[in-house]
């Protein structure tokens, strides 16, 4: 594939990354990474030497993706021990209600 192509599908499978994630959708957005990664590791010092901006721009939005998926993480953790708690309260409620 043409350096310029290259950078260009990786660019835009960022932005579809970044997509998925803002719809909260990780597995579309670990799938697409899974495709862009290839990809990434194929390009040559040459191909970075001559893109080296967009790649930059990658590296940051990857970056911001990373925060979102750690926050997201945080909060989906925080849900859970939530509802459990509140499966555990309903399961003793039920429980001293048919003593």
């Amino acid at each position: 594939m043409e350096s310029s192509a290259l950078i260009g599908k990786v660019l835009a499978l960022t932005g579809e990354i970044e997509q998925a994630a803002a719809l909260a959708d990780w597995p579309e957005a670990a799938r697409l990474a899974e495709i862009r990664s290839p990809l990434i590791m194929s390009l040559d010092a040459q191909q970075v030497q001559g893109s080296l901006d967009v790649i930059r721009s990658i590296v940051a939005r990857d970056a911001a993706l990373y925060a979102n998926a750690q926050t997201t993480q945080v909060e989906l953790q925080a849900e859970f021990t939530a509802a459990m708690r509140r499966a555990s309260a309903v399961d003793k409620y039920q429980k001293t209600a048919l003593l």
